[in-house]
């Protein structure tokens, strides 16, 4: 998989509050507990998550707008994209889900809003989005956790 810049990759600008089209933010998720992976261990609400740096946003740059997939039948690159945002996990968000379960991007795909996700590294994800705000991308991935999807391994 390699990045590429292509035209009109660049025009897109991130909505801000209030001309988003987000179905809600993460300041309105604050309280939202999370369940973690780890028996015994309390639920992390949004607020947890975002103070600890564990739950993060930042716009695509124009180099991960678009993603150029090979595949092995030498019929040429394939374009994905294109991607709005980049999303990141630190280590307290990653006790919320379940890399075995391997359901995060889908969780995230079935967000409003969420048009196409690429789970890229264990820890970041591209995201299409163009009518979300930042806030809302916070948000979308915070339901995305909430979802018990991403922890149906540890129930198998």
């Amino acid at each position: 998989m390699a990045f590429i810049d292509r035209h009109g990759s660049e025009d897109w600008t991130p909505p801000q509050r209030p001309n988003c089209a987000c179905p809600e933010h993460d300041d309105e998720l604050a309280g939202l507990a999370l369940p973690v992976t780890e028996r015994g261990m309390e639920p992390l609400t949004v607020r947890d998550l975002v103070e600890a740096s564990a739950l993060g946003v930042t716009p695509a740059q124009s180099r991960d707008r678009w993603l150029e997939i090979y595949d092995e039948t030498d019929s040429g690159p394939d374009l994905i994209g294109p991607f709005h945002w980049g999303l990141w996990l630190g280590d307290e968000a990653r006790m919320c889900y379940d890399d075995a379960a391997r359901t995060l991007d889908q969780a995230l795909l079935d967000r409003p809003g969420v048009e196409r996700v690429e789970w890229m590294e264990r820890e970041e994800f591209l995201v299409g989005a163009p009518g979300l705000c930042a806030s809302g991308m916070l948000a979308a991935m915070a339901r995305a956790l909430a979802d018990p999807r991403v922890r149906a391994a540890l129930s198998r």
